[in-house]
């Protein structure tokens, strides 16, 4: 999963790694033919800047502001590819600074083809500054690595407190069911002695029974031969 999320990191940064490599071959004395094709673009959106907002951008060689684009570039990609925040933030500066003055749509009518073409480019720059900011925000919602050793030696130290207290509480139920079981047997015991008790009466009962049977048939014959021979 590393692996992946590396190789994953290294893809995501190869356009900007490319386009500063090629940006920096081409700087040369004046900037090379990219700080040319900036130049423009960057007084018209210093003009719409102060137009709208009254502030005076002050003036600057753009060769300078060129290299720092470039470096910003270079080293937020190598700072991204080894899983910094750091370099996305400045992955975040240059698309903040260089999408609205490459892209400029906003300089063209709606019917010509140039509008389009810079539309699309300028939305495609959104989506890479959108993967940026998604991944600052997951890496801030995920504990930081040195808090996983203490977080797997807690989490280790409360499933053995929650092993300790159900064997506990298997202790206590085994010993309340033990002391049930005894109270139980003890009932039966009584049970037993009150069964074998009856059944000592019901077999007593039985003779007295019997006895008052013999009895009655012995008085009962003795009337009888009495009556006959009268």
């Amino acid at each position: 999963m590393a692996f992946l999320s590396f190789v994953g990191r290294v893809l995501f940064v190869s356009v900007f790694l490319l386009s500063a490599w090629q940006e920096f071959n081409e700087f040369g004395f004046d900037g090379g033919s990219a700080a040319k094709v900036l130049t423009p673009k960057f007084k018209m959106l210093s003009k719409h800047f102060t137009t709208f907002t009254g502030f005076q951008v002050p003036q600057f060689e753009i060769k300078f502001f060129f290299a720092g684009v470039i470096a910003i570039k270079a080293l937020g990609s190598f700072l991204f590819i080894f899983d910094s925040t750091i370099g996305a933030t400045l992955l975040i500066l240059h698309q903040l600074i260089a999408t609205p003055i490459l892209y400029d749509f906003y300089n063209y009518d709606i019917e010509k083809k140039k509008f389009f073409q810079l539309t699309f480019s300028f939305t495609q720059s959104l989506s890479l500054l959108g993967g940026l900011l998604f991944f600052i925000g997951m890496k801030n919602s995920i504990p930081k690595r040195s808090s996983i050793p203490n977080h797997g030696i807690a989490t280790t130290q409360t499933v053995e407190n929650v092993r300790d207290e159900y064997i506990e509480h298997l202790k206590d139920e085994l010993g309340q069911a033990r002391v049930e079981s005894e109270i139980m047997f003890e009932k039966l015991k009584l049970t037993q002695a009150r069964l074998n008790e009856t059944q000592e009466e019901l077999s007593q009962c039985y003779q007295e029974i019997t006895r008052l049977t013999r009895e009655l048939k012995g008085k009962s014959n003795a009337e009888g031969f009495k009556r006959w021979f009268s």
